[in-house]
């Protein structure tokens, strides 16, 4: 099992080593740890290294984070040129879509030019590219992922309509589902309705959630939870379910099995 986002470098996992015992003893081969902020970025790099082999480093702009500047764009640019043998992925990078202000032109305007650029990064360096799209920012961030050529990209924690969904998948990209598919009817039906060859799952987090989860810290031995519930939304056995989901994420992400 792969957990293909997860945000180790957050206060919440202030000790990384037993997280990771934790993974490993509930089965959890790889860990796939994307940045959201140039000093964040350094962060994931520290902890690939330590963990090489097991934690695997994406780096990237998270679109929600509005204090980061054109010079974190171009910091984040050259950080991911010189490190691009040592990384896995450009992500998490995409689309805002959450607070007061979502319809703001100039915030939209500002993440589409970065996501164009980071698009365009990913194409020119072979590398994945790791989408924060929720809802309708989806069909944005598609298209903004085929008009530069990427050749591999997940919609992480992907919500959106089916018709979005269905260009999604057409495209060849991937998308990633968490816990809440345990629980929660929108995700099931995703689940249901998207291929197995073109699902990935994540736990994103330390982001907490509810159902049977409620009140627990996050980590990544929760995939093993959102796969099992893949696998009976399918119809199918836990193992054949885990194998497609695990070679899914290894071609997205060029891991050695």
């Amino acid at each position: 099992m792969i957990d293909t986002h997860i945000h180790l470098d957050a206060d919440q996992y202030a000790n990384p080593s037993s997280t990771i015992k934790r993974a490993r003893e509930a089965g959890v081969k790889a860990l796939v740890v994307p940045g959201v902020s140039p000093a964040s970025n350094q962060k994931v790099l520290a902890l690939a290294r330590r963990f090489e082999g097991y934690a695997y480093a994406a780096l990237g702009l998270h679109p929600e984070h509005d204090e980061l500047t054109d010079d974190d764009l171009e910091t984040t640019v050259a950080t991911i040129r010189r490190e691009r043998d040592r990384i896995v992925a450009v992500g998490e990078v995409g689309m805002p879509w959450y607070g007061d202000d979502l319809r703001d032109r100039a915030r939209i305007a500002r993440a589409l030019r970065m996501l164009e650029k980071m698009a365009a990064l990913a194409r020119e360096l072979d590398l994945a590219l790791i989408l924060h799209a929720p809802h309708r920012s989806a069909a944005d961030a598609l298209a903004i992922a085929l008009a530069a050529g990427v050749a591999r990209a997940v919609f992480h924690w992907h919500k959106s309509d089916q018709a979005t969904t269905r260009a999604i998948l057409n495209a060849g990209y991937l998308v990633s589902l968490t816990p809440e598919v345990v629980y929660r009817e929108r995700d099931r039906e995703l689940a249901k309705f998207v291929p197995l060859s073109k699902l990935v799952v994540e736990t994103d987090g330390p982001w907490q959630y509810g159902g049977a989860f409620a009140g627990q810290a996050t980590g990544p031995w929760m995939i093993r939870d959102a796969i099992e519930a893949i696998a009976e939304i399918k119809n199918i056995a836990f193992e054949i379910a885990a194998d497609s989901i695990i070679s899914n994420a290894i071609a997205l992400f060029g891991m050695r099995r």
